[in-house]
């Protein structure tokens, strides 16, 4: 049985990334504010970004699941305690790590340190992805997914578009329509995790990890109305809230947050288990409707807006 911590592991990305582990014999130990405890699980209480705190929990892990590291202090901090022992290193980063490319989908061979739209998220991110790549003793890998998405997702984003469509309620939807986007379902972010423990040698590398599939942000929001079997009453920002940033009335940005991820699909066994279809069908149905229908009132914006 292999003994791995997990930094962070109280929140979203743990409901099925602990339930993974542990179906695979693992031995696993969650490195967080303890205000969580998981049944299977070792527990260790610590504010991350307090030295002392984290000093007091240094042990020896085989691999360790970093899912909680905004800035390179905190990467750093995490890694120089848990480091030297572990064998792999595995960082959940974002794809905001990417600055803004012209023309084409990011690559991981492309620059980061944030596009502007991202801000001090984007930022962070990218020096933790820098200062982890850097090392040499340990293998790490810098996961870098767009949207996550799943049953357990804490941050309102499927479930607006369904509690919208559920009280007909018109979706707005910034600018034209057209902002392209990616995801990645929950547990297939946890499959890829459980696919570099198990690998026998891992590289260090960043990897761009998402579903192939592109959508609009227009084609996103009738495939939930679809799956919730419902016709959506659509708007457009620049029609209807010019001026307003578009976070006011919706949970994305006018942004194009898509990857280019040929580097996974070609050098690594691995492939996502959900489509799209069926992994928003599936967190629909995690949900009772009336549930989705009073999940999210409208925002302040929304409330400024003449339709």
């Amino acid at each position: 049985m292999h003994k791995l911590l997990v930094i962070g592991g109280s929140g979203f990305v743990r409901a099925s990334l602990v339930p993974a582990l542990l179906s695979k014999d693992y031995n696993v130990t969650l490195l967080n504010r303890g205000s969580q405890p998981v049944p299977g699980t070792n527990q260790l209480i610590a504010d991350r970004n307090d030295p002392f705190a984290m000093q007091q929990t240094a042990g020896r892990y085989e691999a360790v699941i970093d899912t909680s590291a905004y800035t390179r202090a905190q990467a750093e901090l995490a890694f120089n305690i848990f480091g030297i022992h572990a064998k792999k290193w595995i960082h959940l980063s974002s794809a905001a790590v990417y600055k803004e490319t012209k023309n084409h989908l990011p690559g991981e061979k492309d620059p980061i340190g944030g596009a502007s739209v991202w801000g001090d998220y984007g930022r962070g991110k990218s020096a933790a992805d820098e200062f982890l790549l850097s090392q040499e003793h340990t293998p790490a890998i810098a996961l870098r997914p767009p949207y996550l998405y799943g049953p357990h997702n804490n941050i309102d984003c499927e479930q607006f578009v369904w509690a919208r469509a559920l009280t007909e309620r018109p979706i707005i939807l910034p600018a034209d329509g057209r902002t392209k986007l990616q995801f990645l379902h929950e547990e297939d972010l946890a499959s890829f995790i459980l696919y570099l423990l198990a690998m026998h040698a891992m590289p260090t590398c960043a990897v761009n990890l998402a579903d192939p599939h592109i959508l609009t942000i227009e084609q996103w929001v009738k495939m939930l109305c679809k799956i919730a079997g419902i016709k959506p009453d659509i708007l457009y920002g620049e029609d209807v809230a010019p001026g307003i940033p578009p976070r006011g009335y919706f949970p994305f940005r006018d942004f194009d947050c898509a990857l280019d991820v040929t580097n996974y699909l070609e050098n690594f066994d691995w492939q996502p288990h959900y489509t799209l279809r069926d992994g928003f069908t599936q967190t629909f149905n995690s949900y009772s409707q009336e549930e989705l229908a009073r999940s999210s009132p409208p925002t302040f914006a929304e409330k400024e807006i003449e339709y």
